[in-house]
Order: C-alpha cells, then sequence, then structure tokens
C-alpha cells in the first residue's frame, strides 16, 4: 500500500480541488467547520482559499507564505518550512511521496495509514491519511498535534495535472492593504 501511495504521488506534478475543514481547538474546547478551494504544484507552490465566513487566503511560494484577511484589510508575509506545517495541513500534500522517509508508518484500517514523524514537523504527532482509489490518493487528512488539537481535512472534486498557472501562486496586495511582514 505504501508502495502504491508513494508512486502515485510521485506521478503527481499538481493538485487541485475544494476541502472542508474542522477543527478541533482543544484549549477553548470548541469545533469550527471551514471549506473552501485549493491548488499544489510541486515543488513548492500551494494557494487555498477559505469560503465565507472565513475569507481568507493563503498563498505559499517557496519559503514565503502570504495571509491575506480581505475583511481585515491586512496581509501577513512569514517565512515557510515543515516547522509550519502544523499550522497549515493541507500543505502537506505536497509532500507525501517520501512517506517512508519521513514517517513510521502503521496500517491501522484496511484504507488507512498513521503516521508518526520520524523528526519534528511543527507540532504534529500523528498524521491519519485515509486513501483513495481516485486518481488522487487522498481522502481525508486528520492531523493531530501535541496540545491536543485535531484538524481534520477532506477533500472532493480532486483533480491532478491540470497545470495551474504560477499567477495563482503569486501574491500582490491590492490597494489599501496594511502589509504586516513577519519574514526578517
Amino acid at each position: 500500500m505504501v508502495n502504491d501511495l508513494e508512486k502515485r504521488f510521485a506521478e503527481i506534478k499538481d493538485v487541485k480541488g475544494s476541502f472542508s475543514q474542522t477543527s478541533y481547538l482543544k484549549d477553548l474546547e470548541r469545533e469550527e467547520k471551514y471549506s473552501g478551494a485549493f491548488f499544489i504544484k510541486k515543488p513548492s507552490q500551494m494557494m487555498w482559499e477559505y469560503a465565507a465566513p472565513r475569507d481568507e487566503k493563503v498563498i505559499i511560494n517557496g519559503t514565503d507564505t502570504w495571509i491575506y484577511k480581505k475583511s481585515q484589510k491586512q496581509a501577513i508575509k512569514t517565512r515557510f518550512s515543515k516547522e509550519t506545517y502544523s499550522q497549515v495541513p493541507i500543505a502537506l500534500l505536497n509532500s507525501l511521496e517520501n512517506l517512508r522517509t519521513d514517517f513510521d508508518i502503521t496500517l491501522s484500517e484496511k484504507d488507512s495509514l498513521e503516521l508518526k514523524p520520524k523528526h519534528q514537523i511543527g507540532f504534529i504527532k500523528e498524521i491519519i491519511l485515509k486513501t483513495s482509489s481516485k486518481k488522487f490518493p487522498v481522502k481525508t487528512l486528520k492531523v493531530l498535534d501535541t496540545y491536543g488539537n485535531k484538524i481534520t481535512l477532506e477533500l472532493k472534486d480532486v483533480e491532478t495535472n491540470t497545470k495551474p498557472d504560477d499567477s495563482l501562486f503569486i501574491f500582490t496586495a491590492p490597494q489599501g492593504i496594511e502589509v504586516y511582514d513577519m519574514s526578517q
């Protein structure tokens, strides 16, 4: 199963689709639900846009991350690295072709893998990956962190190798937007 997954991931150059996200925040004892669309282009370009009420767009292009909060008229620029995966779990989809290198793997059910990071990846304690027999091999991704938080991403309408335009992954702040550069 793992060999097949790694092989299928290696053949994928880009991905687009929609997602629904359920986040359980332990400290707040609250569950939040969001949805939106995402685009990923290897090796390191990602964009996802949350639908209302969240009204937020996240763009990763190489080592830069932009978080654009339209309703707050602000954009935040930070550095992206493996340590930040716990804040942006959908970015994990960009790096699953080397499962054995990055994770200790347990087959928990017929179509589920439990992935425990071999090296620190942010605050991620475990990832439960539910596989799919469709073109894109992931159906759901559940991320559990060391603080007891859980984020579950369910992927829908996924298409692969559609060659999205690079302009999707470039952020240009609209006029009147306050930009905070935290990447220094």
